[in-house]
C-alpha cells in the first residue's frame, strides 16, 4: 500500500478534529495534531510562543515523513499547502484532502456552540483564506463537506477515503 496522508482545508473550528478522531479509529492510522503541539508549547512555557510551536511542529512532522508512516494530519493546509504538498510529494505520499466548505452562517453557529468567541472576530479572514485556497487548489481536493452534508461528515469521509484507497492500489 502507498504512504498516505489525510489532511484538511477549512476554517478554525470547522470539525477537523472530530473527523480525524473518527477516521483514526476506523482506519487505524496515527494522528499528527497541530493543536496538541500548540497546547504543549503553552503548557511548557506558560504562554504561547508561535516560533517554538512552528519549530516543534515542523520537527515532528519531518520525523513522520522520514519514517514513511501513513497518517492523518489534523491541521488546515489552507495557508501552507504549497510547501506541505512539496514535502509530501518528495517523500512519496499520496494525499487525500477533505475540504470543509461551510457557510459563514453555519460557522458562526458552530463557533457560538463551541464557545469560539475569539475565532468569531477573525471569521471573515479565515473564510477568505479558505476561499483563496479553494480557488488555487481545487484539483487537489478529493472531498468537500458542506452545510448540507455536515451531519454525516465522519461517515462520508470514511466512505470516500475507503474508495480512494482501493483505487490507489
Amino acid at each position: 500500500m502507498h504512504k498516505i496522508c489525510i489532511t484538511f482545508a477549512g476554517a478554525i473550528g470547522s470539525s477537523k478534529t472530530p473527523i480525524t478522531n473518527y477516521l483514526s479509529t476506523k482506519l487505524n492510522l496515527p494522528v499528527f495534531n497541530n493543536d496538541a503541539i500548540r497546547s504543549e508549547v503553552t503548557e511548557d512555557l506558560g504562554k504561547f510562543d508561535p516560533d517554538e510551536h512552528l519549530k516543534r511542529r515542523n520537527e515532528r512532522l519531518m520525523n513522520i515523513l522520514e519514517d514513511g508512516t501513513s497518517f492523518i494530519c489534523d491541521l488546515s493546509v489552507d495557508r501552507e499547502w504549497k510547501d506541505f504538498k512539496k514535502q509530501l510529494s518528495q517523500k512519496g505520499y499520496h494525499v487525500f484532502i477533505i475540504s470543509l466548505d461551510l457557510s459563514k452562517d453555519f460557522l458562526v453557529r458552530l463557533y457560538k456552540s463551541k464557545g469560539y468567541f475569539e475565532s468569531l472576530k477573525r471569521i471573515d479572514e479565515t473564510i477568505n483564506d479558505h476561499n483563496i485556497f479553494l480557488d488555487n487548489n481545487k484539483d487537489d481536493i478529493l472531498l468537500h463537506i458542506l452545510d448540507k452534508n455536515f451531519e454525516r461528515r465522519c461517515q462520508i469521509s470514511y466512505e470516500e477515503i475507503n474508495r480512494w484507497i482501493k483505487s490507489e492500489k
